[in-house]
């Protein structure tokens, strides 16, 4: 075997051990590259966009619900159209039956539905008297449903009920004792009112 023919066999075979070397080492970095956990940046002004959108947000406040209602009555008089305020109500021992009196109420209202007397002072009232009231209609039909005084400063709630489209409701003196008659205008903000939610 001649010299030349043995360096150029062992040439040959370190360029193959050189390419060999090489190729393992592209792959390495490869499937290092590849498997490595991803890194990302985010500019200055990506993060100022996305604060400035953040600070922008407004909470969503519900609405309470501010719709009421408010009715005053009619006076219920047998044999006669039933009369809206203003009017002049009379209690007193010497009737043979009850003031009568009645509120129509709207469908949609949501109760509670709150009878109310207000006698503000200054208004229209003469005497004073604790006046019981009944109610003429519905589940208390029959039934005492409050005992207020009546008299000029008088502001109270006498009962609350489930609202109804008719509400009616008789007044008479609850005692001599404590007043035998009185007397007042029922009018806007004077004598018994009905409120509710709507």
């Amino acid at each position: 075997m001649h010299l030349n023919d043995t360096k150029f066999r062992r040439h040959n075979k370190n360029k193959t051990l050189t390419k060999t070397i090489t190729l393992l080492t592209t792959a390495t970095l490869f499937l290092t590259t590849t498997t490595a956990a991803p890194t990302t940046s985010t500019s200055p002004n990506l993060r100022a966009n996305t604060q400035s959108r953040l600070l922008n947000i407004t909470p969503h406040t519900l609405k309470k619900r501010t719709c009421s209602g408010l009715q005053y009555p009619q006076l219920r008089t047998p044999n006669k159209p039933d009369q809206p305020i203003p009017y002049s109500v009379s209690i007193s021992t010497t009737q043979s039956a009850q003031v009568e009196v009645g509120f129509s109420i709207p469908s949609d209202a949501v109760g509670p539905c709150s009878l109310m007397l207000s006698l503000p002072a200054g208004c229209s009232i003469t005497g004073g008297a604790q006046i019981n009231v009944y109610a003429l209609d519905g589940p208390a039909a029959g039934d005492l449903v409050g005992t207020t005084i009546f008299t000029e400063g008088t502001k109270a709630t006498i009962n609350s009920f489930s609202c109804r489209e008719q509400m009616c409701y008789g007044l008479e003196v609850a005692s001599a004792a404590d007043g035998t008659a009185v007397e007042f205008v029922e009018g806007a903000g004077v004598g018994l009112s009905m409120t509710y939610d709507c």
